[in-house]
């Protein structure tokens, strides 16, 4: 399993209050109150506004941090309730981003939040708030991103099903970019869902490493949202090129790029001992080394293959073997024997099942691939 990347946080507009301090005037009636420390929750009083609390907390009334970080309870940010308890986040993405992520850290109304690198005991139990938290994570280009329009396709996808099977319901993504932490996240219950997540035939788990087998004992998976077809490639015109078994693999050399999962050729036993699996930098690095007789098949995305062997000039060079294509399904996951996770996955699947029977889904999933150059 990779770890995100956090390189790129620094694209989040997270420190635009910040920049706009200086062109946005401040309240006359705020300059007087007390100050709101960021990384705290705030209680509501009657006759706040969104705006005269970004001012006490940022020092200007550019609000929207504070809306993003509170979407579960500020429906409507034009009103907001007395006794509402609003999570602050800070500019510089020090400690939790949401109010969810707070309120799983035990922060309460008027308390300091703990920052980046400190402990915490986290809370077992989900805020009942109305809203699904979502668990992501970005370097996930472009399923998942914080970088990305809509945080990428399967974000925009997971608001998309819960507005149309339950539009009474919010969504609160959040991005914590170290994967490895995500099951543990969901088991202790910070997060009600998670995404995206390949599903491994778990009917095979004895073959599967122990990080995939642990999906397969601790996590219940939503009906697909996407599926990513894999193709194994040979030079044209050698026998390799028309295997009807993956057995008939054993023994070779098989080329598939860094930074993929290795999981689908795991359950196949195309293991070493069983064949020799070389890592290449770059999926065209794999081609070049299969003309040269270096390794003996390709195995990677088919878009992408398709689009090297083009790039490369290997058309009618390189044949696709179409009985070891395969489909590898990416899903919204809960934990195992969360009866409200469960119910959430239920919700999940009926929308997605709702924009999959219209033209929606089509035009989300065209959308985000066109970004990156692939066609649906």
């Amino acid at each position: 399993m990779r770890y995100c990347n956090a390189s790129l946080a620094p694209l989040r507009a997270g420190g635009a209050a910040v920049l706009l301090e200086s062109i946005v005037a401040i309240a006359p009636e705020a300059r007087a109150q007390s100050r709101i420390a960021c990384g705290t929750v705030y209680r509501v009083v009657s006759g706040d506004t969104l705006e005269q609390i970004a001012t006490r907390a940022y020092g200007t009334r550019v609000y929207w941090e504070i809306s993003d970080a509170n979407r579960s309870v500020l429906p409507d940010v034009w009103q907001i309730e007395a006794g509402t308890d609003l999570f602050i986040p800070c500019p510089d993405g020090a400690g939790p981003k949401t109010r969810r992520e707070a309120l799983a850290m035990g922060i309460k109304p008027s308390e300091q939040a703990l920052v980046e690198g400190a402990t915490a005991t986290v809370a077992a139990v989900r805020p009942d708030d109305g809203g699904i938290g979502f668990l992501t994570c970005s370097d996930f280009a472009p399923f998942a991103h914080e970088a990305l329009p809509e945080g990428g396709m399967i974000a925009e996808l997971v608001r998309l099903a819960v507005a149309s099977a339950a539009p009474e319901r919010t969504v609160d993504i959040s991005f914590v970019n170290d994967w490895p932490s995500h099951l543990g996240l969901l088991d202790q219950g910070v997060y009600d869902l998670g995404f995206p997540w390949y599903r491994p035939d778990c009917a095979r788990a004895d073959r599967l490493t122990a990080s995939m087998r642990a999906r397969c004992a601790q996590l219940d998976f939503s009906q697909p949202l996407f599926e990513v077809a894999i193709g194994y490639y040979a030079r044209a015109g050698e026998p390799l090129a028309d295997a009807a078994q993956y057995r008939q693999l054993f023994d070779r050399r098989i080329c598939r790029p860094a930074g993929y999962f290795t999981f689908d050729l795991d359950q196949e036993d195309l293991r070493e001992l069983n064949v020799s699996r070389v890592i290449a930098p770059t999926a065209g690095d794999c081609f070049a080394w299969l003309m040269w007789g270096e390794i003996d098949v390709v195995t990677l995305n088919e878009a992408i293959a398709r689009s090297e062997i083009t790039r490369l000039g290997l058309v009618g060079r390189v044949a696709e073997n179409p009985a070891l294509r395969s489909s590898q399904t990416l899903h919204v996951v809960a934990k195992k024997g969360d009866g409200q996770g469960r119910a959430y996955l239920d919700l999940v699947n009926a929308g997605v099942g709702e924009l999959k029977a219209s033209v929606r889904w089509f035009e989300v999933v065209s959308r985000h691939l066109g970004a990156f150059g692939v066609s649906l």
